[in-house]
């Protein structure tokens, strides 16, 4: 991220209300006007599911997950780290109007396992995250509501542990570069390969020629640079 596009982060950082914790709902409010909070089996999946339809996802079968894992509580299997889907509602008890959903990049983990073996995939699923999903309703656009999104989903990655958030843009929305760039990530060109440097060597996670790698590092010892992630599990 350039340093214009640092600035514009730390300004809006600085304007923008600090978010405060609200127990009862497992979330934190913004101002007065929005709350951020997990989403919970009660939640409506028809309005959710209404708030990914406009979202770009490689794999066509995600949003059917993410509802699905919404309705009935599940979640993925302890060993395989945390899916995380957050809502944005009106406060108090307003409708839905934003969400935001990252898991950990599991199927490619486990089409990796036979060469990176079990207990190093097992590893890199607590460590690395995929931004899958961020929309707001056109009612709640042009307040930062996505950025706060981001920002809370980062939060709680960090303080699980995870070293490094991962996503991706289509290379025919430009638009989304200096958005994500505003976010802290660092935007690759289209097609360009995001190399992991890991403790038993580099290995390089896919990418489609459609596509642009978005990645951020959540901890001191994780750093990007020309193409490649380094310090990932140095201090485990």
């Amino acid at each position: 991220m350039g340093r214009a596009s640092r600035r514009r982060a730390e300004r809006r950082n600085t304007q923008q209300a600090a978010p405060r914790p609200d127990a009862a709902a497992g979330g934190v409010v913004l101002g007065e006007r929005y709350l951020i909070r997990p989403a919970t089996a009660d939640d409506d999946p028809e309005v959710v599911r209404a708030l990914l339809e406009p979202v770009d996802f490689m794999d066509a079968a995600m949003p059917g997950q993410i509802v699905e894992r919404m309705r009935t509580g599940l979640r993925l299997p302890p060993q395989f780290g945390t899916a995380n889907l957050l809502l944005a509602q009106e406060h108090p008890a307003g409708p839905v109007v934003g969400l935001a959903h990252a898991i950990p990049p599991v199927q490619w983990l486990m089409a990796m396992e036979a060469g990176l073996g079990r207990q190093l995939c097992l590893q890199l699923s607590r460590s690395l995250v995929e931004l899958e999903a961020v929309s707001v309703a056109d009612s709640a656009r042009g307040q930062g509501l996505g950025h706060q999104l981001v920002d809370a989903l980062v939060r709680s990655y960090t303080l699980q542990g995870y070293e490094a958030v991962l996503g991706g843009i289509h290379a025919h929305k430009p638009h989304l570069a200096p958005y994500y760039e505003a976010d802290g990530f660092h935007v690759l060109p289209p097609g360009a390969p995001l190399d992991l440097q890991l403790p038993v060597g580099r290995i390089r996670f896919p990418a489609e020629p459609s596509m642009r790698h978005l990645v951020r590092p959540l901890v001191p010892r994780v750093s990007y640079g020309a193409g490649v992630l380094t310090g990932l599990l140095a201090g485990r």
